[in-house]
Formats: structure tokens, C-alpha cells, sequence
């Protein structure tokens, strides 16, 4: 089952709630925002023994993540991912072939198709929240 929380709705410690909710903590946990408080809260909600926290979101620049050990020692596990684990020259190839070959779909996750006299327009697009992919074609 997923479960996704609204933090502001909650009443008190957020960990306690979703450790809670979770019958125990979570077997996974994903940071995708960057926020570092976030990122702890997600470790600490992980199940003792076997939860895995992933942290996808980037931080600011100079920002760190700290807990305490303990929180390690009794079995979780903290890693975090760039572009999805993706190895850009063995598996980018690969994911160009499955859309060749029509294995996989993109097209539906375009958003905008740009020239590139319009790259400014997608970095503006990306930082108003208007834009989940786009294409720029040169």
C-alpha cells in the first residue's frame, strides 16, 4: 500500500504519525523536494530492520543532512539517486532503442516542444512549474 501524508494536517511529532500510520515505518521512504528536515523525517519513518529511505529532491547548495546514528545501526538504510540510477552510456542507449522500437512511451510526458532560440522560454517554463519535460530541438 502507499500512503501519501499531508505534513501540515498533522497534529504533532510527523515521524511518530507516520510511523503510525505504517504499522511500524515504512519499508520505503522518498525525499523528492530537497528539503533536508524532510529528508530525516522520511529516514526516521523507515521500518527498524529493513526500511530503505531514498532521497531523489536536491538540497541547496552548502545544506546538510545529519540524524543520529542510532537511526542506522538498528537496520535502516539512506542512499540516495540521480536521475533514477540511470548509467547515462550503457542505459541511455538502451532507453532510445525501447522508444525506437516503441517498448516504452515518452511522447505523453512532453510537455512543450522548443527550439533552441527558445531554451530561456524552458528554463523559464521549468521554474514557473509549468513544464514537466520538454524537448528542444536544434
Amino acid at each position: 500500500m502507499t500512503d501519501f501524508v499531508n505534513p501540515v494536517a498533522v497534529s504533532g511529532d510527523l515521524t511518530a504519525h507516520l510511523i503510525e500510520v505504517t504499522g511500524g515505518g515504512a519499508d520505503y521512504t522518498f525525499e523528492c523536494i530537497g528539503n533536508t528536515d524532510v529528508m530525516r523525517v522520511a529516514l526516521e519513518s523507515a521500518h527498524k530492520g529493513w526500511g530503505e529511505s531514498i532521497i531523489i529532491g536536491v538540497a541547496g547548495a552548502g545544506k546538510e543532512i545529519a540524524t543520529r546514528p542510532f537511526q542506522l545501526v538498528t537496520g535502516r538504510s539512506w542512499r540516495g539517486t540521480a536521475f533514477g540510477g540511470a548509467r547515462g552510456r550503457t542505459d541511455v542507449p538502451k532507453i532510445v532503442d525501447w522508444y525506437m522500437d516503441g517498448r516504452i512511451e515518452i511522447d505523453p510526458m512532453i510537455t512543450h516542444h522548443l527550439s533552441l532560440d527558445e531554451i530561456n522560454k524552458g528554463f523559464d517554463l521549468m521554474h514557473e512549474g509549468q513544464s514537466i519535460r520538454s524537448v528542444v530541438s536544434f
